[in-house]
């Protein structure tokens, strides 16, 4: 799937970002640069509209769940992406 990632001013919801399917393989996701003040606010936003993204392809695979669990999904991939990148990622310190 062809994904397009456009910058917006502001998005017309208020909201951070929004996704939107153009046909079977092809999507738009659109991030406000209003209200992604930093880098961290705007990866953090990409990927929680590529979660959003792939739970529908996974809906239109026979895939069910409701909004409010799919919203539990999207913000517990969220948390444990931060929390590798954070194990993952930090300084190592050097000895003395």
């Amino acid at each position: 799937m062809r994904v397009e990632i456009k910058e917006v001013k502001a998005c017309r919801n208020g909201a951070f970002g929004n996704f939107l399917l153009r046909g079977q393989q092809s999507a738009l996701i659109t991030v406000s640069l209003k209200k992604n003040d930093t880098v961290a606010e705007y990866s953090a936003t990409v990927f929680h509209e590529l979660m959003h993204l792939w739970v529908t392809i996974l809906r239109g695979k026979g895939f069910r769940c409701t909004n409010i669990k799919e919203h539990k999904f999207v913000y517990a991939a969220e948390d444990f992406v931060l929390k590798m990148a954070k194990k993952h990622l930090r300084p190592k310190r050097t000895p003395k």
